[in-house]
């Protein structure tokens, strides 16, 4: 019987220790920087560089004391893209530092003042969408909603950026004004903004395309060596989890994001901001 108490308490023991160490892992935010190779890149964008920030969920971040501004303040990046998921279901008090209606914390603002800036709406911001339009406008930062956009890059040219509403609300209305963007003739590869990846099944086909979602959380609790094991929308271990994703010359990254939603914590998944690179092959 004591031989068994000592076998249970060790056990415990490690099971403890593995916990504290997956939280503990979770906490500080990654960079991750990505190149993405394609076969038909233009020319014009070999090199761009392009942040990724996705799923902020800036009520838990705040909580959560997670800091990413100053790791982006040290990047080198050309544009970039917001995925969604500012907010955690509307929570605007508590987003306050996020949505500049903070003025000692102008995160957004300096960051569409750097570089242009695109966002598109998350499942946690469909409640609330003139509102987000408004908000998006006054800070400098495009909001794309089944829309295309093209951006004149100083030196570059063109680059074709389509952004689409969040794939819940597309499944209950319908998805006809967003493949209606893609029927359209495109300038020979766009860069696609979606709140959530499952997009990627109905656009892949259409050409040559970097594809940013987030929404998964990658996951949000992991276990080291197994793929995502559920994600929202998609049930237990899904077709896209995290990562890079590609079909023919069609790419996609899904983020792991930063924040968190109603359980707080991360588990061997720490937060990351991603700066993808795109390069010809």
């Amino acid at each position: 019987m004591r031989k068994f108490g000592k076998i249970l308490l060790t056990s415990l023991l490690i099971l403890a220790g593995f916990v504290a160490f997956g939280l503990l892992y979770s906490i500080n935010p990654r960079i991750r920087h990505q190149i993405v190779y394609f076969d038909s890149l233009p020319s014009h964008l070999e090199g761009l560089r392009i942040l990724h920030i996705s799923d902020l969920h800036s009520d838990n971040v705040e909580v959560m004391n997670i800091n990413i501004w100053d790791l982006i303040d040290n990047l080198e990046f050309d544009i970039a893209v917001i995925t969604g998921d500012i907010v955690l279901d509307g929570a605007w008090r508590r987003a306050e530092p996020i949505l500049e209606l903070d003025p000692h914390k102008p995160y957004l603002r300096n960051l569409a003042n750097r570089v242009p800036t695109f966002f598109v709406e998350g499942n946690h911001e469909t409640a609330h969408l003139q509102r987000f339009m408004g908000i998006m406008d006054e800070l400098g930062i495009t909001f794309l909603y089944n829309q295309r956009h093209f951006l004149e890059l100083p030196n570059r040219g063109i680059l074709e950026i389509i952004g689409v509403q969040d794939y819940s609300s597309m499944r209950r209305s319908g998805f006809g004004a967003m493949e209606t963007l893609f029927e359209e003739e495109n300038a020979g590869f766009r860069l696609v903004l979606s709140h959530q990846p499952q997009i990627f099944d109905r656009i892949k086909h259409t050409g040559s395309m970097m594809v940013f979602a987030g929404h998964t959380h990658g996951g949000q609790i992991r276990i080291p060596f197994v793929p995502t094991i559920y994600a929202p929308g998609q049930g237990f271990f899904p077709a896209y989890g995290r990562g890079l994703y590609q079909y023919n010359d069609a790419h996609m990254y899904v983020s792991s994001g930063i924040g968190t939603t109603y359980f707080p914590w991360r588990f061997f998944n720490p937060p990351e901001v991603v700066i993808i690179e795109l390069r010809h092959k």
